[in-house]
């Protein structure tokens, strides 16, 4: 089980923040310094106040992922506002505004997106969002399958993954050849990796996960350690308002196709398989404007038919030794060549 507290008032670290910086000039050029900029993420309504410094220039960094409005105010200029800029994780925006004279106008409003392409950066980044999630069938529900989506990056057989010495025994991928358990996996800043074989030590739903970054080139300072690729998980933390979702994925085996050589007498050759994994989210305020939660369960249970292989022949031969007592210290008296049922269940709570 896996517990991610998220609170507003705990900075994040550079892992799963994001920068948005920017310059405040008049209409001729000249930088306006002592502006004030007040950011405000209108899902929290989380309020950052800073100022311009002697060049127009401001800087806030550490911003939680999401939707934030920008609003910039200096006694003689007309107010100007930006909504609906978007932040991703480890993205840097920068902004350049124009204020213009209170006399000319009473306020300015921009709704354009600014790129996000930063010329300072030299990293080769991918941004999984929560709609790609959402939209992408994945059988596994594992978040880390997603990370087959990045460029460079390519399944990892269970050899390079570090062997099965642990239920998640490797990350399973591999970026640009280098060896799977190369790799390093963080949620929400704090380090995610098994010591010995690199693998993710704990699996969340993907009901829970806001996005994630991959980053497959040019890694920086924060995420040493990592030879091949940074996988940086973002986990939803809530909004004023009350959202979450119920969901049900159905596999049974009346829906399966006819094996090509199955007889007329409808003789079933591969065992059938009956799969049901249901789940639900929710995420709200338990403070308005101060402390939120989100929480997510899913449940998956699996009925099937195992088959063996052992040839007729010799299941009669074994059968009769068991049966003349060859075995005694044995607990079995007789076994099967046909199928024979298996379940199992698995819950997962973030």
């Amino acid at each position: 089980m896996a517990v991610p507290l998220a609170a507003t008032g705990l900075a994040q670290t550079s892992k799963v923040g994001a920068t948005l910086q920017g310059r405040v000039a008049d209409t001729t050029g000249a930088p306006v310094s002592g502006a004030e900029v007040r950011l405000r993420s209108t899902e929290t309504n989380q309020l950052r106040a800073l100022k311009t410094d002697g060049r127009g220039s401001f800087s806030a960094s550490e911003l939680t992922v999401g939707t934030y409005e920008v609003r910039v105010e200096q006694p003689g200029f007309a107010p100007y506002q930006h909504t609906g800029v978007e932040l991703s994780v480890g993205q840097r925006i920068s902004l350049n505004i124009e204020l213009v004279p209170a006399a000319l106008q009473q306020q300015v409003t921009v709704t354009a997106q600014p790129p996000s392409i930063s010329p300072s950066e030299t990293t080769f980044t991918t941004t999984v969002d929560h709609e790609r999630i959402e939209e992408s069938p994945v059988r596994t529900r594992n978040l880390l399958d997603f990370v087959l989506l990045a460029p460079g990056v390519t399944g990892a057989n269970p050899q390079q993954a570090g062997g099965t010495q642990t239920p998640l025994a490797g990350s399973g991928f591999t970026f640009g050849g280098l060896r799977a358990r190369s790799n390093t996996v963080s949620i929400d800043g704090l380090d995610n990796n098994d010591e010995f074989t690199g693998a993710s030590r704990t699996e969340l739903s993907p009901e829970i996960v806001r996005e994630f970054r991959v980053v497959n080139n040019g890694l920086s300072a924060e995420f040493g350690g990592a030879a091949g690729g940074s996988i940086n998980v973002v986990t939803k933390s809530g909004s004023n308002t009350f959202h979450g979702d119920d969901f049900i994925f159905v596999r049974n085996g009346i829906f399966d196709a006819k094996e090509p050589f199955e007889t007329e007498a409808n003789e079933r050759v591969e065992p059938q398989v009956n799969r049901y994994r249901l789940g639900s989210s929710l995420g709200g305020p338990l403070r308005k404007d101060r402390t939120f939660f989100y929480e997510a369960i899913e449940q998956e249970s699996e009925r099937e038919e195992g088959i063996s292989r052992i040839q007729p022949a010799v299941v009669s031969v074994i059968n009769n030794l068991l049966h003349a007592g060859a075995w005694p210290g044995t607990g079995t008296q007789h076994i099967t060549d046909g199928t024979f049922p298996e379940a199992s269940s698995e819950t997962e709570a973030s």
